[in-house]
């Protein structure tokens, strides 16, 4: 069923700071609604890191009051045929172009119902070939979230979007290293049962409930706020000491 809108649009990007992209894309929402409410959901995705991308819509599930309208833009086929989703599931609304950005999204609502944004229907005719984020899915999201364009009238529904990596699949390894080196995997708290460490990098590191658990300097895992393991250094940055990045495998071990 498709939720009605709460009026919030949250934004998700590539753009970094440094640049007005993420203030005149914030602006671009603000003309098609100025009433909107306005969520950074981060700005600091790698750039074109799809995954990395991926992986940050994931944790926006189920966070947000129903009806929220989730605008993620890493777009590296920016201009090209690629189409632009908007897709109704897990309770809210997500634009983004389709390159796997919304594989998680996708993967955990079987109801989930996937249209193509319809420029011209739209009537978006002057589209920047560079800036889709501004000149498409922002205003698209201020419609959509103050209810000027209902979820139907935004294009075609389709059955192939373009399939994408979810993140929490697949063997145990590093899905994810955050801002504080943290090197957080796939496997969920439930896979811990029985098991004392963890092996990556070749180091045995032992599983702790939080970090004031392990002096500092040391290295621990334990279950963070995503609800999976994650391995940590006290104080430091995980990520450095253990020369490891996304995609590394792990192991648990020990009874």
């Amino acid at each position: 069923m498709v939720p009605r809108p709460s009026g919030i649009v949250t934004l998700l990007t590539d753009f970094g700071h440094r640049d007005p992209y993420v203030g005149v894309m914030k602006g671009a929402v603000l003309r098609a609604n100025p009433k909107a409410v306005l969520v950074d959901l981060g700005h600091e995705v790698p750039p074109q890191d799809v995954a990395t991308g991926a992986f940050h819509v994931a944790a926006a599930i189920g966070r947000f009051p129903i009806g929220t309208v989730h605008v993620a833009v890493v777009d590296p086929g920016v201009g090209s045929a690629r189409r632009a989703l908007a897709v109704a599931a897990c309770d809210g609304f997500w634009l983004a172009p389709d390159n796997g950005l919304l594989a998680a999204v996708l993967a955990q609502d079987a109801a989930a119902e996937v249209r193509a944004l319809d420029a011209e229907l739209l009537q978006l005719r002057d589209l920047s070939r560079t800036f889709h984020g501004r000149d498409l899915f922002a205003p698209v999201a201020g419609w959509l979230a103050n209810g000027r364009y209902g979820f139907a009238s935004l294009g075609p529904r389709i059955d192939d979007p373009a399939p994408g990596e979810v993140p929490f699949t697949g063997a145990p390894q590093v899905v994810h290293v955050d801002g504080f080196g943290n090197l957080i995997t796939n496997v969920p708290a439930r896979s811990l049962a029985g098991h004392a460490r963890v092996e990556l990098g070749g180091r045995s590191v032992p599983v702790h409930g939080t970090y004031a658990d392990v002096r500092r300097g040391e290295l621990l895992a334990l279950v963070g706020s995503y609800g999976l393991l994650e391995v940590a250094e006290n104080g430091g940055n995980a990520a450095t000491r253990l020369g490891l990045q996304r995609g590394a495998p792990i192991r648990l071990a020990g009874g």
